[in-house]
């Protein structure tokens, strides 16, 4: 049991569809009181699953190598994109009050979204490799002016964004994985104000991260990658539901 919930037991009775949803904080204290424990495992388990890229591009990095950097992330980045699509999958099932049961439901997911997150998967850790590589490596190698600096930060910013827009679909949809990387721009620049604020909470905690760590390493173990990922989704979520209708789309998916 975690937090004084079985894995067994459905994470909540679900809300009528004639109750109107709360907003900001509320709505997240709402989700957080129904929904943690679900949350908090399908992030851990992909915080778990982002280690042995991060061990290996970190040795890369250490070494100064950008083709071992890439190859380490390819070779361990195919882990990465299953556990995020569970951790997307949890956190909207989650925005949509959708009741269930995690674990089985997680396993589930997994299952049919394997393959079709591989390849995203390796992709988006090279990519993370590849500013990685210029965040740490490029700098010891000559003088960085601030305009470098800028430009890495933009690209820090957009790959969050693009990846939280990335893995939303991959949790929804079955399509190809251009078609997906192409709806990604779309949002982005259809959504810009969403997509500034989920930019924000984003960058907002991994720089709070980083000037905590090491003395809160625990917080960071605690919070992991759900708490910025659930925040850029409820920061999107509601124009994307407006635009789109995905829950009436989820609905005749299931019926079907």
């Amino acid at each position: 049991m975690l937090f004084g919930r079985s894995e067994y037991m459905p994470e909540g009775a679900g809300i009528s569809p004639d109750t109107p949803r709360k907003k900001g904080l509320a709505r997240l204290v709402e989700i957080l009181s129904r929904d943690l424990d679900g949350i908090f495992l399908s992030g851990s388990l992909a915080l778990l699953a982002c280690v042995p890229a991060a061990i290996l591009v970190g040795l890369s990095l250490w070494m100064g190598s950008l083709p071992l950097c890439l190859l380490a992330a390819c070779c361990a980045g195919w882990l990465v994109g299953p556990a995020l699509t569970g951790l997307y999958d949890t956190i909207l099932r989650a925005l949509r009050d959708e009741p269930g049961f995690w674990w089985h439901t997680y396993k589930r997911v997994w299952k049919q979204n394997f393959k079709s997150s591989l390849l995203p998967g390796s992709i988006f850790t090279a990519l993370w490799a590849l500013i990685g590589y210029a965040a740490f490596a490029l700098p010891q190698m000559t003088d960085v002016s601030a305009s470098f600096a800028l430009v890495l930060l933009l690209d820090v910013v957009i790959l969050l964004t693009l990846g939280s827009y990335f893995w939303m679909q991959n949790a929804l949809f079955d399509s190809s994985v251009s078609k997906k990387f192409s709806n990604c721009v779309r949002m982005f620049l259809g959504f810009l104000p969403q997509t500034v604020l989920s930019a924000v909470f984003q960058l907002g905690y991994w720089l709070l991260m980083a000037l905590l760590i090491p003395r809160c390493a625990f917080v960071f173990l605690l919070t992991g990658l759900w708490v910025p990922n659930l925040l850029a989704m409820m920061a999107v979520y509601a124009p994307i539901e407006k635009s789109l209708h995905l829950e009436v789309l989820i609905q005749e998916k299931q019926q079907g």
